[in-house]
């Protein structure tokens, strides 16, 4: 009985380590503020990957689509239900996060006995002010990192360590439009897409710098079999839902 922790230890090592590898060659997301609001981004193949929460709070992740899927729809039901028994102002992302997704992400990873779920998320919430803009990411294992100005999730801490040491070398956010965000979080994502195809002794944080020729040589490649999907929470928006998804000619315009 005296080696039960240990063993308890050991699986919960192996079961991250199996995530981990599963999530590695998964698309980055790249979440980021900008002069009219927030803006997430990736690029994928077929599946959309940036959905509304409620009407200012939007998710993206990485993982299993089944799992994606489940836990999309667990936050979703959950928000509207606040919202129809209480009073939309009491719907919002600290509460989300806390009460519903972190705990059952953790409870999966722990409980060794049972499936963990294959994913990590992404999700923003639009402030009444610039200030009170939040990003929270959750990882498999439950733990949380919010931040009001930028978040990544990729397969691997290496990667989203990559991404954001590019993202706090950019300039500062407050003259940034929609077209500097989108190009911004594309090169943001070349920089994590390119380390998810390193093998993990290869890869080495100070040789990831790529220039943004190179950058956009990766997303090209990425567009030959996928798409670049963008979605945006923005003040200007008329109606309670601030959340909208960019047009392939909004996007193609960026890119000139």
């Amino acid at each position: 009985m005296r080696d039960e922790p240990y063993r308890w230890i050991e699986a919960i090592q192996d079961r991250r380590d199996y995530i981990e590898d599963q999530l590695r060659p998964g698309s980055p997301v790249v979440g980021i503020t900008y002069n009219q609001g927030m803006m997430l981004l990736t690029i994928g193949r077929g599946q959309r990957k940036i959905f509304e929460v409620h009407d200012r709070i939007a998710l993206s992740a990485i993982g299993h689509p089944a799992d994606i899927e489940r836990l999309r729809m667990l936050v979703t039901d959950t928000a509207s239900v606040q919202g129809f028994q209480n009073a939309t102002e009491d719907v919002n992302l600290h509460r989300l996060t806390n009460y519903v997704l972190a705990h059952t992400f953790k409870q999966a990873f722990e409980s060794i006995v049972g499936e963990a779920y294959i994913i990590k998320m992404l999700l923003a919430e639009l402030g009444s002010t610039p200030e009170k803009n939040l990003f929270t990411a959750i990882n498999f294992d439950g733990i949380v990192r919010t931040d009001t100005k930028f978040a990544v999730i990729g397969g691997t801490e290496v990667i989203e360590t990559g991404m954001q040491n590019y993202l706090a070398n950019a300039p500062a956010d407050a003259d940034r439009d929609l077209t500097a965000a989108l190009r911004l979080s594309l090169e943001t994502w070349a920089v994590g897409k390119e380390l998810s195809t390193r093998e993990p002794e290869e890869t080495d944080l100070e040789e990831t710098q790529m220039d943004t020729t190179q950058m956009y040589k990766v997303v090209d490649t990425a567009r030959e079999d996928g798409e670049i999907e963008a979605g945006v929470l923005e003040t200007t928006l008329q109606g309670a839902s601030k959340f909208r998804l960019l047009t392939s000619q909004e996007i193609e315009a960026a890119l000139q």
